[in-house]
């Protein structure tokens, strides 16, 4: 990982010395550590001249600094920056330990909407991957200086709980629901969704349309249902340690949604059927129903209303954690949008992801509508990590919890996830695991040592290879905001834990003499610093023994 403030450094004095504006985005590494830190190849700004004669020139040219040594011309036309290995550290040790840790503090109000699971049906493991995504991308936003705040956007209404009231009214037991209220409630959701005949699902719609009117009896049900529903999530959030700032729903904008389509009908922006639907034509999208003919609304209304609500609350950006398999409808819902004049302070974003497949799910499929609950995968990880070959794990949950989020946040988000339970347990590689380990291997060695870290004597090269890492900390976050995707500060922790365990392999710490036993010391301190943030930020727990 290339070195930020000396990427910065080295551009802003080859931007005067060329008269052409060069950005810290030009400075590269060269693919060969031996020939320097950073390079800088000249071609692009060369122009009509020779490449190599100008770079001879600007290496003639370049200024002594504390941070940079030594300048070399390379190729064709590359410059080869040599920096200072003590400064190096110096500026590392200080960027690291401030505030902001180097990462860029950004201004702005975001909202993270993530997770979002259905009344009366568990979380599945499709929300897994969203909630490990909308987690982490909440933290490291919020790390990132943006006022960021999470959201849990239920959906609370339309149809479907109509259809599990109706069930629970012909088939439920009240002794059922309260000795295991989500089994019960997920029972009778699928019972009544097997029942096909037109009869069945109309007196579902007459209760739908009961909640939506306001109906006592109906209101009194659904309220029970959401919050059974609600109490159970909350578990499996406590045990990930995701906490939302908000959690709200599609039924705080029912009223709102109803006003909208009024208005999209009376400007045009809508169309109604013949038989009382109200739908949306585009010329480049399949056309959308946003109101069915019996009266009942669509989550696109809702969605609609909430994005006009978002913006009277002021937020510069608004994120939607949402799966790949609903892009149309976002692309749908921001273009009807733009047809209202709604959100137009706003920059509306789906932060779109691939599947995660977990090997062996079919093992543990559930008879119970061909779900796999995102319990279940938890529970698998807390087991697998209890049977970890020749380690002592005191705490399973917590490095089974590890393997799953690192294993879900380690892959881009716009591909799919093939997840191995050996490759996420491992201790050894990329896997959550690993950096647990490697981050409680340098708690162990500041734990036995007498005093602190300080800069004394000269790098070796494996030091300096660790300290070149540590300094990529405040890009790697960066670039996973810039991105919008946990999968950059995932792979520098990974890459930034290889390289301390090959220098704990090779530059012994506490058995050094004293000088080399500070300086590693201080390495040892900053590593453990940015992993405990780095793991933090990936929501995963950072733990004193394994």
């Amino acid at each position: 990982m290339t070195v930020k403030l000396a990427e910065e450094h080295v551009a802003d004095i080859l931007s005067d010395l060329v008269g052409n504006g060069v950005s810290s985005r030009d400075i590269e590494r060269p693919p060969n550590p031996e020939h320097g830190d950073l390079a800088f190849p000249v071609m692009g700004v060369a122009e009509e001249r020779d490449p190599r004669s100008l770079a001879e020139d600007l290496a003639d040219e370049f200024p002594e600094t504390d941070l940079v040594n030594a300048v070399d011309v390379a190729g064709p036309g590359y410059l080869n920056f040599r920096l200072d290995s003590s400064e190096l550290l110096d500026r590392t040790e200080a960027q690291l330990r401030s505030d902001s840790m180097g990462v860029e503090q950004r201004d702005g109000k975001v909202l993270v909407e993530f997770s979002s699971p259905n009344l009366a049906k568990p979380m599945h493991i499709g929300h897994l991957r969203n909630n490990c995504l909308g987690d982490a991308l909440h933290r490291i936003l919020d790390f990132a200086g943006y006022d960021a705040l999470s959201e849990n956007y239920l959906g609370d209404w339309g149809t479907k709980h109509g259809q599990v009231i109706y069930a629970y009214k012909q088939f439920g037991s009240r002794e059922d629901l309260v000795q295991n209220p989500m089994e019960h409630m997920y029972d009778l959701y699928v019972r009544i969704n097997q029942e096909a005949d037109e009869e069945t699902q109309e007196k579902a719609r007459e209760w739908s349309r009961r909640i939506e009117e306001g109906d006592e009896e109906a209101t009194r049900l659904w309220e029970m249902f959401r919050e059974f529903t609600l109490d159970h999530d909350m578990e499996d959030y406590q045990r990930m340690d995701i906490r939302f700032d908000r959690i709200t729903g599609e039924s705080k904008v029912a009223e709102e949604a109803e006003e909208m389509l009024r208005e999209g009908l009376e400007n045009g922006y809508l169309e109604e059927d013949d038989d009382g639907s109200v739908y949306a034509e585009f010329e480049d999208l399949p056309d959308v129903v946003l109101k069915r003919s019996d009266g009942s609304t669509l989550y696109l209304a809702r969605d609609l209303a909430n994005i006009k609500k978002r913006e009277l609350e002021q937020f510069d950006r608004n994120l939607y954690v949402v799966a790949n398999e609903q892009d149309l409808h976002f692309k749908q819902l921001f273009r009807l949008a733009e047809r209202f004049g709604i959100g137009e302070e706003m920059d509306s974003q789906h932060v779109s992801y691939g599947y995660l497949n977990i090997e062996g799910q079919e093992s543990m499929s559930s008879s119970k509508g061909n779900i796999i609950e995102m319990r279940e995968v938890l529970d698998r990880a807390e087991q697998k990590a209890e049977r970890i070959e020749d380690r002592e794990i005191d705490a399973s949950e917590a490095v089974g919890l590890a393997a799953v989020k690192y294993g879900s946040l380690s892959v881009s988000r716009s591909k799919g996830i093939e997840f191995s339970w050996d490759r996420a347990l491992s201790f050894e590689g990329e896997s959550g695991p690993y950096l647990q380990y490697s981050n409680t291997r340098a708690r162990s060695i500041l734990s036995d040592a007498n005093g602190t870290g300080e800069n004394l004597g000269e790098l070796t090269d494996q030091e300096r290879k660790l300290v070149c890492e540590l300094a990529g900390f405040p890009s790697a976050v960066d670039s996973s905001v810039e991105a919008l995707d946990p999968v950059k500060l995932a792979s520098y922790l990974s890459r930034l834990c290889e390289v301390f365990n090959q220098f704990y392999h090779e530059c012994p710490v506490l058995q050094a003499d004293e000088k080399d036993m500070r300086r590693r010391l201080l390495l040892v301190e900053l590593f453990r610093e940015v992993t405990d943030t780095g793991l933090e930020l990936l929501g995963i727990e950072a733990l004193n023994r394994m």
